[in-house]
């Protein structure tokens, strides 16, 4: 027999803030510095510390993150104005801050009443599409200017979207209030200066910038976690000077996006989702078809200047590496720079971009008058196209010219690489067809107009080009000697269990051989006997969401104290009777994590090393409280800024999203046993109606836009995790689709981990469990018995065999006996 205790868990009695935690935090803040983002700045700032009136929704109650799987549960989080008056300021609009409190709590109280109808009525994705809105607050009057001795203001602007519902075009989630566009002219014409701060999780309407003279600051927030509003008073008052660039293009007006009234369901059919502007999303629409953004990809201001030096080109063979030099020319300030170098490809027989991001880096603090030399590299392959009718990656012959600078729109051309013949980088199968012709946005003859006579100029030869040849087949069942003597005493029942997850009442009510209270799955407790512990899955991105508090009842199960989701404060008491537990009369357990700046914002710092370094620090925290999984990071793209988790994703560009991807990657994977999981694979670009959405594209979009992240973050860092996403693509869910779970994953980026679904993505009507199998998906989640019974059915009609099962469970046990947990946690016979 094997002996299991009543309470098996690493959370802790002791509510103490401890030296993790204070470290952790203190990366948070240096990560929020870097991702903030100076848009305008006409003499406002830095600010002095002194007398400041703040106004707006942000100043009091400033989001930190979006809502649903991407919340985190920390200690507590710096608001604006705390932040501000820990640095000195004295915040002389208190009588305006109180108001908007006491309006606050009103609206709230309303809200409350309303969720709570939705609540017994079952409609949970309902509201979680529907999170309480913040109120704009009162209006601002002549006497609040008078009280405020003043001459600067800052109005904070804030949004928050998340999980089941895009952002609307109709009630104001993507632009200014008639109220706020009020208050911030009447303010622009009372004070000197006005800053205004935008505090939302991705890109907002700046129309009203330019309608309001005035305005002679403005920053993008974004939403930067637990120290964010300690970062920004650091900011405004000049003690840090702004290093962040956009990892988006902000459009002058919403509709100079393309198909723009055609995105979820503004287009009137939440079934299908044509993405007819092909490879041409972000900048590489607005750089193709030359049309002005209102601020443009890798834009950011700083107080300072610098000086972006080309140096020299050095190529060998198929790799390029160009070295620049980076000197801060200003007499006041020190800063960090961020280079970017981006390729114009030739305009053969494929059309392509104006061009693309092949390379960043990011500076070293410099003083003024202080350089550095830095060195970008990239692979000549990785600037391939994909060619449908070969279905196959090349490279046409022509010149390549490399451009360096600060921003997509701020770039000199500094050498040309010439390839003397067309180059197959690489042969494939087209995959996930679409179901019915889809007609792509028209792209316009482009020629470049740049002088390139006096540049230097390096010639590259078809032949150093290698041609790789996929060969497409089913991987075999993983076998090691450890993993082997285990599946060899399981049965084909034993390994069902296995390969679906324990349900939600193991998160709920703490049904595990191991606890970890708040996380959002468990694999099974079921199989003690064959020496298999169950591991736990955590959310992500921005940090680790766990349960700050839970109560420990006599018969050792665990409950929550703190709501694990947002919407489960909105439960009626009676059912919150049963689902919670009373510190009052139980042992409470804690568990403290860190929020740290949401995806978008990670990615505004454009610095790699410090993202390696959050990995590590969320890895620290899944050791500390026996997280197996992290699930996370999020990689898709941000096609449309009205879509409800962008805060979630890092930017548009694939380039950016995988090496931010893959920084994190090998931040977490640096323990052996942690894993991330990579999500949501893929072409998840809208939440309404996502569970049944069929995103319908072309092979080549997919493969150079949508899939591109996520291939750098398995090839680079070696991710161990995968996650499907909940819609389809070309009428295929994805959990069941052979070609993303095993011929791209598998067959052509050698990726060797664990695809697990996400949750309930293959309920009743939706995805089949058997056929998950069949296709690569390993792991059913959050599982229960309707999963199983639906494997059982698919094996007995002959739909799937053992074999497929057999192959997912080897991969699912190989990350159990392996995980840092069962190191730790091993059942041993007694």
């Amino acid at each position: 027999m094997f002996k299991k205790r009543v309470l098996l868990t690493k959370a802790v009695t002791d509510q103490g803030e401890s030296k993790r935690e204070k470290e952790h935090r203190e990366l948070a803040y240096r990560v929020a510095l870097e991702g903030i983002v100076l848009l305008k700045n006409e003499g406002a700032l830095p600010v002095e510390p002194g007398k400041i009136a703040l106004y707006g929704a942000g100043v009091s109650r400033t989001i930190k993150g979006g809502t649903g799987s991407g919340e985190v549960n920390e200690r507590y989080s710096v608001s604006i104005l705390e932040g501000m008056k820990n640095a000195g300021f004295t915040v002389t609009t208190m009588n305006w801050i109180n108001d908007y409190e006491a309006l606050f709590r009103e609206k709230e109280e309303v809200y409350t009443r309303e969720a709570r109808k939705k609540i017994l009525k079952l409609e949970i994705m309902n509201l979680m599409a529907d999170p309480f809105r913040y109120p704009y607050g009162r209006e601002i009057t002549d006497e609040d200017i008078r009280e405020s001795d003043t001459d600067t203001c800052i109005y904070v602007v804030s949004r928050q979207a998340g999980e089941g519902g895009d952002r609307r075009l109709d009630n104001d989630d993507y632009s200014l209030s008639e109220l706020e566009k009020k208050n911030i002219k009447k303010c622009a014409e009372s004070y000197r200066n006005t800053i205004v701060v935008i505090n939302t999780g991705s890109v907002f309407d700046l129309a009203f910038v330019e309608e309001i003279p005035g305005i002679n600051g403005l920053i993008y927030f974004c939403q930067q976690g637990t120290q964010g509003g300690t970062a920004f008073a650091d900011i405004v008052s000049g003690k840090v000077t702004p290093s962040g660039k956009l990892v988006d293009t902000w459009p002058k007006r919403y509709d100079d996006i393309p198909f723009a009234r055609e995105y979820s369901y503004l287009n009137g059919d939440l079934e299908n989702e044509y993405y007819r502007e092909g490879i041409y999303v972000g900048y590489r629409n607005f750089d193709t078809f030359n049309i002005e953004p209102q601020y443009e990809f890798g834009y950011g201001l700083s107080y300072t200047q610098f000086q972006i030096s080309y140096l020299a080109a050095i190529v060998e063979k198929t790799t390029v590496r160009v070295k620049v030099k980076v000197e801060n020319t200003g007499d006041s300030f020190s800063g960090k720079e961020v280079v970017q170098l981006y390729v114009s490809c030739p305009q053969k027989k494929l059309k392509k971009e104006y061009q693309r991001l092949a390379a960043f880096c990011k500076s070293k603090e410099l003083e003024p008058g202080e350089s550095e030399e830095l060195e970008l590299q990239f692979e000549m392959g990785s600037l391939a196209s994909y060619h449908e009718e070969s279905a196959s990656f090349i490279l046409e012959e022509g010149d390549y010219i490399v451009r360096i600078g600060n921003s997509s729109r701020n770039t000199m051309p500094c050498t040309v690489l010439t390839l003397n013949e067309d180059v197959v980088i690489s042969r494939h199968k087209n995959i996930c067809r679409p179901q019915s012709p889809i007609e792509e946005i028209s792209a316009p003859e482009l020629v470049y107009s740049d002088d390139l006579s006096a540049l230097e100029k390096h010639e590259l030869k078809a032949a150093d080009f290698e041609t790789i040849t996929y060969e497409y087949k089913n991987p075999p069942v993983y076998s090691d000697e450890k993993v082997d003597e285990i599946m060899e005493k399981l049965s084909i029942d034993d390994m069902i269990e296995l390969v679906v997850g324990a349900g939600m009442g193991s998160v709920i009510f703490g049904k595990n051989y191991f606890t970890c209270p708040g996380a959002v799955g468990n694999t099974t407790s079921k199989l003690l006997e064959k020496v298999i512990i169950n591991i736990t899955l955590a959310d992500g991105p921005a940090g680790l969401r766990l349960q700050k508090t839970s109560a420990v009842k006599r018969n050792g199960r665990v409950k929550m104290i703190d709501p694990q989701f947002e919407y489960m404060k909105y439960f009626p008491a009676i059912v919150r009777k049963f689902i919670f537990g009373k510190p009052e009369k139980d042992t409470v357990l804690y568990q403290f994590t860190t929020a740290f700046p949401v995806e978008t914002a990670m990615a505004q710092t454009w610095n790699t090393e410090l993202i390696e370094e959050v990995g590590r620090a969320i890895s620290i925290e899944m050791s500390e409280y026996g997280v197996t999984f992290w699930l996370a990071p999020a990689l898709n793209i941000h096609r449309n800024p009205l879509c409800g988790r962008n805060f979630e994703y890092y930017s548009e560009d694939p380039y950016l999203t995988g090496k931010m991807a893959a920084a994190v990657t090998r931040g977490v994977q640096s323990i052996d046993g942690n894993y991330v999981t990579l999500k949501h694979f893929c072409a998840n670009n809208q939440e309404d109606n996502r569970n049944k959405v069929s995103s319908n594209l072309n092979d080549r979009a997919l493969r150079e836009i949508y899939l591109r992240g996520f291939e750098i973050a398995v090839r680079e860092a070696g991710a161990r995790g995968v996650m499907t996403s909940y819609n389809r693509v070309n009428g295929v869910y994805t959990p069941n689709s052979h070609d993303l779970c095993i011929s791209v994953l598998r067959n052509e980026w050698g990726f060797d981990g664990v695809v697990m679904t996400d949750w309930f993505s293959t309920g009743k009507g939706l995805a089949n469990n058997g056929l998950a199998m069949k296709a690569g998906n390993d792991l059913i989640m959050p599982g229960g018995r309707y999963y199983k019974k639906e494997i059982k059915i698919e094996l007995e009609n002959g739909r799937i065999t053992e074999e497929d099962i057999r192959r997912s469970a080897a991969n699912v046990l190989r990350s159990i006996v392996y995980s840092n947990l069962a190191k730790e946690y091993r059942v041993q016979s007694g």
